[in-house]
């Protein structure tokens, strides 16, 4: 044979063996991705029914007070001070002057008025 000829052999032999290591390498990534796809489908949904079931309804910590008639005025006190605890214009609460958003017990964040309901409650 020629030289020429085996030259080329060899050039489309390292090609060929070139162009086998690469689909090996990419397969073994597909399959490694594919494994990892499947893997966190089970995950990701047990991790989002622990974060959902977390959010559950704390039971109140101070008892509901009874039903009972207010006297003169006592609504408008309410009103009062439940139109102080809501966001101004430059973003802090109205209550307590916090530039940051309030979190609930499990770090969600929440309005001012819920944040604040039992210094209300205690203050009329």
């Amino acid at each position: 044979m020629s030289k020429v000829l085996l030259r080329v052999a060899q050039i489309v032999g390292v090609l060929v063996l070139a162009g086998i290591a690469v689909s090996v390498v990419v397969g073994l990534l597909q399959w490694v991705i594919g494994l990892a796809v499947l893997v966190a489908i089970p995950v990701g949904g047990y991790w989002i029914y622990k974060q959902v079931s977390g959010k559950k309804q704390a039971p109140p910590v101070v008892a509901a007070p009874q039903a009972k008639a207010l006297a003169k005025g006592a609504g408008d006190r309410r009103s009062q001070l439940e139109s102080r605890a809501v966001m101004d214009a430059s973003g802090r609460c109205g209550w307590c002057g916090q530039a940051e958003l309030h979190k609930d017990e499990y770090g969600f964040p929440t309005t001012p008025l819920r944040y604040h309901r039992a210094e209300i409650d205690a203050m009329l």
